[in-house]
């Protein structure tokens, strides 16, 4: 029989399997020349095979531990706020936050399916879906982690830090890479001595930072998700007519 695990093992995982994604579709794009060892973005890694292959089916594992974080995290929110007895408008920003968290993992996962050199426009729509509502779920959380959670405040301040860095990096992504030219397909090794390669490091580097941020958000989960387990499903078979168990009814 199975029993129960802690719920702060969830955003554990998800972090740690994202760095071995990240490590190991970087690793195999370096090693095939497909691109820079020195600054390449995300998505670029994963764009061209093999690595494409190991990329998209790792980022799927990861948008599904990230959907399964962020649905505990709303059943842990659901029960505090239950038994707290708070206003109906903290389940309101609870659905909230568990939408904006799922509309985040579903565009991770197309940034892994759809590669920029197969089907750019959704790419472009799944990466748009990670970047925006992770930081809309990372604002929402941060408020209700304040306002109806009542978090230490240590933690809400660094949810809040954490937020407007993720935001501003998420800004300087599209400055810095407008600045430095127009981007080529299929991703191409930037050289040192190319114009714009500033702005291109630049605009690379915030897109790595903002991410590194929201897994360190994630892992904030853990200081509340440590005092909750999850339960093992249970099977039981639909009673029947003329069954014994429902002869005994």
């Amino acid at each position: 029989m199975m029993g129960t695990c802690t719920l702060k093992h969830l955003p554990i995982c998800l972090v740690a399997l994202m760095v071995c994604t990240f490590i190991i579709s970087y690793s195999m794009s370096a090693y095939s020349g497909n691109v820079s060892v020195l600054f390449p973005y995300i998505s670029d890694t994963g764009t061209l095979v093999p690595a494409s292959c190991v990329f998209g089916q790792l980022v799927n594992m990861c948008a599904f531990l990230g959907a399964l974080c962020v649905y505990a995290w709303h059943l842990h929110e659901m029960y505090r706020i239950e038994h707290n007895e708070c206003p109906r408008l903290h389940r309101t920003f609870a659905r909230i936050t568990l939408i904006l968290g799922l509309l985040c993992a579903l565009g991770f996962s197309m940034v892994g399916n759809f590669q920029e050199t197969s089907v750019m426009i959704g790419h472009l729509i799944g990466a748009m879906m990670t970047f925006v509502s992770g930081i809309l779920f990372c604002a929402v959380l941060s408020f209700s982690s304040r306002v109806h959670l009542g978090s230490p405040t240590w933690l809400w301040v660094l949810r809040s830090i954490l937020t407007f860095i993720n935001t501003t990096c998420f800004i300087f992504v599209f400055v810095f890479g407008a600045l430095s030219g127009e981007m080529r397909l299929p991703p191409r090794k930037y050289e040192g001595t190319e114009k714009g390669y500033v702005y291109h490091a630049l605009s690379v580097s915030c897109e790595w930072a903002q991410v590194s941020v929201l897994m360190i958000f994630f892992l904030t989960m853990v200081y509340e998700l440590r005092d909750f387990t999850l339960d093992s499903m249970k099977v039981r078979k639909r009673p029947t007519v003329g069954s014994a168990d429902s002869n005994t009814a």
